[in-house]
Formats: structure tokens, sequence, C-alpha cells
């Protein structure tokens, strides 16, 4: 990676401890005021003090000096805009080895999803109008409240003081340490106790009229407050942790099963890493406004209505749902430890945080759901994303250059969090997981409550396993990209050649120079292959299939017809998540009639506990008919082909929508592989338009008679038709605006599935009134939507001034939206009118994304240039 020279603030002055107040909470104004007494030390003497600050006027700013009492009122500021930087000058230089910095000032309640913001809600018991306000401070938005030294390396502790209506209930950091009602009114002082040593993005505090539940784990080896030591996170006496959900006023019996998942891996992760959680309590909290799934702030974590929150009944269970509450929370918690506990030194490893807590959130579902399949889901969520993404030129490396704040938001993507789970896997596939987590509990212990890098991760796992594990890892980690391995046959064996792999299809020689180290892992034979060079030889076996189970991060060509029917007469000797493997490597790195002859086989494999399986195989064919269906013929003949491959199990299917009509089928909830198998058949068929199953689903909708669970895919048959009416529009667009959140999202997917063109105008002007942190939801669907693709470029030209103006003012929210909703965008003629309508755009935080699609619409392109007339050729039309 090319030094790149990071824009910090000057090492004069170290913040040590901050005593934080807050009070005139002012929602009408959305104002509030601010005092912050920052303990400091002194390095090199200076008149001159910097730190961030954004959206925040200085009432005052005094230095206390410890000797003499003297104080030194600030003589004079200035402030650098581009950087968030406020420096302060003082009558004379500071040189006290210790002294207190104290800044009085007012401050802005933001209304972005960033900073300290509100989030305006209706009441779920009443149905008033409410307001509930909360923090979110990663990466760089703790300078929007308070003042302060903005750095992940740049730790301290912190006392927090909120003084607040006493309607509310007030969280942070901490528990609470006393109360105090002031005088004559009716406000209370809430005061916390001590933080431990934090990163000052991990701080949180949160106000509003809550509900909760609680629970404690099982275990008691975690510290309570009594003589609680904020500097090793320890206490005098151990206890059992307690664990709280807090969510609005009525929704708290909402979070049983996300409160049941936190105490359980709470106590896994505590074993696991050999460090029981450090800090008194942990609360979950559900802020309805929000951008991201969910912040892992220390010790108070805050989430999206649907990442937390299951309004279902745990008797007949949404699958989907539960699995995405079990993973967000097992994620987050796992933060506590991988990003809390030991920080990266700086954003460009933020790999060290995301990467980690993606991959051991994992673990612990797999731990807790041994029935779901876990290494299939991660197969699909995680390891096929970061495998698309890193095959573009636009990629970037998992340790990426991060100069300043502006940079910062675009690496939360998927390399940081994805490939950086990928690359933890195959490491610990490699060396087998319980020596490789021996190597991590060593690599927390020894930098806990502190900050840490790369090498350090990887010379501690080295350290345990006795092999050189850094060197192996480097260029994961530092370079682009990752490598196709290409198989052919030789006479003395099997000949493996390693290159770059894009998705373009145009590496030139220069940017096909890294030579990775491929874990080779064969399904057959008691050995590994450390492959390191561009070459090597290999003997053949009977079998010869690589990367069982798909635990590398690379792909697999087998360059001969041999080798290729040897993997479709073998496909029953392969994994759920080996079989998923195979077919995305077809997809890729083969004609598109050889993945289509791959697919055919699976009509003789249809086991509904191969969902994941299945899933791949949808998701393939629903990429090819969104990038090939311009062509009538051929999408009649990919929506036949889907057909043909449900047909072994369209009898089962029938029935399952006959007791979803009447509300009869209860659902295994010990089975939930084979429960989202027939939701995934009758989705495939639906939007075939089987005539059979789409006549059920609009039975049962109009007469509103079938499974809540099932109510998700039931509406997306239901608008994937294209004579869908003016009134079935309307009447799926008031329960839009009457919806929960959580199925709001569901909501909108179904949406954006629209195929009649009369409706189109309807659901498109929907960008420009939902709450920006749902338009995701509907971006992703109507982007990989054929029918209204051009409709949809055409609008995003024509309204992008009102939709940068409602998107724009959370980086994160727009960024989705241009990728998601442009991801399948083709033709040269496009290419040309993209690059000219953003040539002249702000992309100020989002230019990556613009540039990927740049390169993803080249992609799609050359895909239907080379597919198209193939595709005709296996079909014979």
């Amino acid at each position: 990676m090319a030094d790149v020279k990071i824009q910090t603030l000057p090492t004069d002055f170290r913040a040590n401890h901050y005593e934080i107040e807050l009070s005139e909470l002012d929602a009408e104004h959305n104002s509030f005021i601010g005092s912050v007494r920052i303990i400091m030390s002194t390095v090199n003497a200076n008149d001159m003090i910097s730190l961030n600050m954004r959206d925040i006027e200085i009432v005052s700013a005094v230095v206390e000096l410890k000797e003499g009492s003297v104080s030194l009122g600030m003589k004079d500021h200035s402030f650098d805009l581009e950087n968030d930087v406020v420096s302060l000058k003082f009558p004379e230089s500071i040189s006290d080895d210790e002294f207190v910095l104290k800044i009085d000032y007012k401050g802005m309640i933001q209304t972005n999803m960033s900073g300290f913001y509100r989030s305006d809600y209706t009441d779920f018991v009443t149905g008033e109008n409410k307001v509930m306000f909360s923090t979110q401070f990663e990466a760089t938005d703790a300078r929007r409240a308070f003042p302060c030294f903005d750095e992940p390396s740049l730790k301290a502790t912190f006392d927090i003081c909120i003084i607040a209506h006493e309607k509310y209930t007030v969280l942070a950091n901490m528990p609470l340490k006393c109360t105090k009602k002031l005088t004559e009114s009716d406000q209370i002082s809430y005061r916390f106790h001590t933080t431990p040593l934090m990163s000052t993005y991990l701080v949180a505090w949160a106000v509003g009229e809550y509900d909760y539940i609680e629970s404690e784990t099982e275990k008691s080896i975690y510290p309570t407050i009594e003589n609680y030591n904020t500097q090793d996170g320890t206490s005098s006496g151990c206890g059992k942790l307690p664990v709280k959900v807090y969510t609005a006023k009525g929704k708290a019996q909402q979070g049983k099963f996300a409160l049941d998942v936190a105490k359980r891996v709470i106590d896994f992760f505590s074993e696991s890493f050999e460090i029981p959680y450090p800090l008194p309590k942990l609360d979950l909290l559900c802020v309805e406004t929000y951008s991201h799934n969910a912040m892992e702030n220390f010790s108070l974590i805050t989430f999206r209505p649907s990442a937390l929150l299951y309004d279902g009944n745990l008797d007949e269970p949404d699958a989907a749902a539960l699995q995405k509450i079990a993973y967000v929370v097992s994620h987050e918690i796992a933060h506590q430890w991988f990003g809390n506990l030991v920080t990266m030194k700086w954003w460009d490893e933020l790999w060290l945080n995301e990467g980690f807590a993606t991959w051991i959130g994992y673990l612990a579902v797999e731990k807790f759901f041994p029935d779901w399949d876990v290494p299939s889901m991660i197969m699909l969520q995680s390891h096929e994303v970061a495998l698309e993404l890193d095959s573009l030129k636009e990629s970037h490396p998992i340790k990426v250059a991060v100069r300043n704040a502006k940079d910062i938001d675009q690496v939360f993507d998927s390399i940081s969090y994805l490939k950086g789970c990928s690359i933890l896997e195959m490491v610990s596939g490699y060396l087998g997981q319980e020596l490789f987590l021996k190597g991590v509990a060593l690599y927390l212990k020894r930098n806990k409550f502190s900050n840490a890098t790369m090498e350090d991760l990887f010379n501690c796992i080295g350290e345990v396993a006795d092999i050189e594990v850094l060197e192996r890892c480097k260029n994961w980690i530092l370079t682009i990209g990752y490598p196709l391995v290409t198989v052919t046959e030789s006479e003395i064996g099997l000949s493996l050649t390693q290159n770059r792999f894009l998705s373009t299809g145009t590496c030139k020689p220069d940017e096909d120079v890294t030579k990775w180290w491929v874990p080779l892992m064969p399904l057959q034979g008691d050995y590994k292959v450390d492959f390191s060079g561009k070459t090597t030889e290999l003997p053949k076996t009977q079998f010869n299939h690589f990367n069982a189970n798909s635990f590398g991060f690379y792909r697999v060509k087998y360059d001969s017809d041999h080798l290729f029917q040897q993997q479709l007469q073998n496909l029953d000797k392969l994994s759920s998540r080996g079989k998923m493997g195979l077919i995305s490597d077809v997809e890729v790195t083969e004609c598109v009639k050889n993945l289509l002859t791959l697919i055919s086989k699976f009509t003789n494999h249809q086991d509904p506990n191969d969902y994941y399986v299945w899933s791949i195989i949808f998701d393939t064919l629903n990429r090819m008919k969104s990038l090939l269906s311009s062509d009538k013929a051929v999408k009649k003949a990919l929506d036949n082909f889907t057909l043909d491959l449900i047909q072994p199990s369209i009898e089962k299917l029938l029935e399952f929508l006959d007791q979803q009509k009447t509300n009869s089928f209860s659902k295994n909830p010990d089975n939930f592989l084979s429960n989202q198998f027939f939701e995934l058949m009758a989705l495939g068929a639906g939007t075939a338009s089987h005539p059979e199953t789409v006549a059920k689903c609009r039975e049962m909708f109009e007469s509103k008679s079938y499974s809540p669970v099932f109510r998700n895919v039931l509406l997306q048959i239901i608008l994937s038709q294209p004579d869908t009416t003016k009134e079935t529009l309307k009447t799926i667009l008031e329960e839009l605006n009457t919806s929960t959140l959580v199925y709001k999202e569901s909501l909108l997917t179904a949406l954006g599935k629209i195929k009649n063109a009369e409706l189109f105008d309807t659901v498109l002007n929907l960008l420009l009134i939902i709450e920006p942190m749902d338009v995701q939801f509907l971006a992703t669907s109507l982007g990989s939507n054929y029918a209204i693709r051009t409709k949809l470029w055409n609008f995003i030209k024509t309204n992008y001034v009102k939709l940068h103006e409602r998107l724009a003012i959370n980086t994160v929210v727009i960024d989705r939206f241009l990728r998601f909703s442009m991801k399948d965008l083709m033709g040269e003629d496009v290419k040309t009118d993209y690059e000219l309508f953003f040539a002249d755009k702000n992309m100020e935080g989002f230019d990556r994304g613009v540039r990927q699609t740049l390169e993803r619409i080249e992609k799609n392109t050359r895909y239907f240039e080379t597919n198209l007339s193939l595709v005709k050729e296996y079909f014979k039309i």
C-alpha cells in the first residue's frame, strides 16, 4: 500500500479524561447546551491546543493549570473547516504535566442520523408524535456532540452527565451513578459512572421515553460496578451480567428473542476469548430512525428496529427475520472485544474491527442455531458478496489508505466487513478453528484497552500455531483482488496456475503481478497445499475438486471438459457450501452454456435442507434474467427453465401454498431451512408466472387469508405480475403507510418488483417520499428489475437534485442508494450517459461507489454481448 499522509491532530497534548455535561435539550430548535472538562497531559509545550469540532459554537474556553490554580482564557481561535479542527490559542505556552481544558459550547441536535441526533416516531401505544435522542459517533461524529480528540488511538475515560426532562429515561455507556432533581424544575440530572479507556467514537448516550425487558447471563464471571477498575475492566467481586433491551413504549416484548441471544452470546465470547465481558452491564437500544443495522457503542449498543425487534409469533417464526436479529446482535456483541476492547490504531485497518465481528458473529450464530447451516449462510451473505466486489478494478485492499474523515465512510463496505471475514475464515480453516481462536485470545490479552495492528494479530496467531502467518496473509490484506486458480490436465497430473481475477475480463499484465498464498483444500486426499507461486503441479485423484467447502477466497476454473464433467458427476460428494462455490465459480469463469448445464443437474438434487444451494441457483438465474430479459424470447426461455427446475417439487409447493391460504401451516421452528426452501420455490415459480402459483397467491391476497410469515413472498409474487392492477398497488401502498418499521422494509422490497409499466411512476415517486433510512430497500429491488431499469435511470437523472438533497445528508444513505439502484445498468450509450451525468457532480463521500457502478456497467455490457447468443443457442431459440 502506497504511503499516504494521514491528516491527524498535533500531538503536543493528550486527553486522558473527559467530563461531559449536556443540558437544555431543545427539540423545537434542535439545540443543546454543552460543557466539557478535559484532563490533559503535555507532551510538548505549546500555546495552541488543536482538537476536533463540528456544528458547535464555542462560548468560552479556559485552561486551568494545577500549579497556583492559574486559569488562562482563550485568546483567539481558528477553524479548519476541511478537517473539522479548531485551534485554541492561549496567552502563554502550556507546559504543566497535567492541566484541564474547559470548553462551554452550544451544539446542534442533528436530523441526519449522525452525531447526537433526533428520531421522530409515532408512539406505539397512544399514536402521538414523539421524539427520542441518541448518538451515532462512528466514524468521526463525536466531534458534533462535544469538542474532542476524535481519533481511534486517542483513548480516554469519560464521565457523562445529561440533564433532561423528568419524563425521559437516560442511558449511557456505564450504569447510572446518581440522579438529582433540579430545584423548581421538571429537569433531572443523570450522572453516570466513569467508563474504562475507550475511543471517542464508542461514547454513547440516549434520551427517550423507553420501556425495557431484562435478563442476565448464566455465568457469574463479570465485573460489577462496585469497586470497578476503569484501567483494566475488573472489579473486586464478580457476578452475572445484567442485560436489557430498551425500546419505545409498548415494544419491549418484541425484544425477547434478541435478549435471549445476547445473554448467551456474551457467555460464549467470554469463554472463547478467555476475557470476561469487561463492563458491568449491557444495554441494547432500539432507535426508531437509523441509517445502519446497528452500532457497537461500548455497553450501549444501538439498533434499527428490524435488527433487534421481532413482532411476529415465535411459535410460527419468520426465519429470515430471526436470522438477521441473531446475527446482528452477535456481530455487535463481538465488537465489544474486537473494536472496543482492542481498537485499530487508525481507520485504514477498520477490518480488524469489522472483519472480525462479522466472522465471530457468524460463529456465535452457528453455536446456538446449528440447524441453520451457518457456513452456507456465510457463503451467500458474506463470501459471495465480497468476491463480486473484489473482482472490480475499483475495489480496494482490505487495509486501505484513509487520509481524513471524508475518506472514512467509504471504507465501511463489503471489503472491510466481508472480505475481512473471508480471509479470517480461510486462515482459521487452514490452521484449525481451535488453534486460531487461541491465537486471537492472545492478541486480545496483549492489547486490551489499547490499539493494535494487523502485524499484532497475525504474529499472535503465528506464535500459537508455530507457523509464519503474517507473511502468508500480507498480500491478502495489502493488495487488491484475489486469484483465479486454473486447473488443467498435464502428462504427470494436474497443473495449477494463479492469476488475478477481474470480472470485466480485462486484466492487463501490470494488474496481474501479485502472488497470493493460496491454501488449496482438495476434497480428496489427506494433504494441504501451500500454493504461493504462479504455478504448481499436483497428482490426479479420482475426483479432482479444490477449495472444498469454499473456505478459500479465490475462484477455481476446471479448464477441460473432462474435469468439468467430473464436477457434474460428483455433486452428491459436495457439501451444501461446496455446491454453492462450484455454481458461483462456473457462473463467472465458464461459458453460460456450462452454467445452465450445471444448474439443470440440480433438478435431481432437491433436498429442502439445501435451501442455500437453491438460493444461489435462483440468484444466478435472476441475474441472468435481469441482464438478458430485454430479449423476450430469452426471458420466456429462462422462465420455462426455472419452472422445469422446480417441477420435481411442484406438488409439495402447491400443498404448501394451500396451507398458507388456510393459515393452517404450522412452521417447524427447528427446520428453518425446509421452511425457507418452499418459500424460495414459491417465489421462483411466482415470478416466472406459474399459473397455479399466481392464482393461489392472488386468491390469498384478495381474501386476506394467509400466514403473516408468508406475506413477504406473497406480495413479491403479486407485484411481479405484468397485469398487477392500480387497485392492488393502492392497497399495498396503504399498508405501507400504516405498517411497522420492520415490515416496511419487506414491503419496499416487494414494491421494487413491479412489472406493470403503468404503475412505474407511482412506485418511483416513493423514492422522494419514504424515509431516507428505508430508501436502500426499494433501491435494491428496483435495481435488479429489468422492466423498470431504463425508467429508473431517467428518474434519477431528472430528480437528482431532490434525491441528493434528501439523501446526501448522510453519505452512507446516498452511497447505498446509487450503488444498489444502478448495479444492473448496461450498454455503451448508458455508460457514456452515466459518465457525463456524474462528471460535474459533487460526489464527496460516495465517489468510489459511483466509479464501481461505472465498472459494473462495463461488466454487464460485456455479459450481454458475450452470453445472449450462447443462451439462445442453448435453448435453441
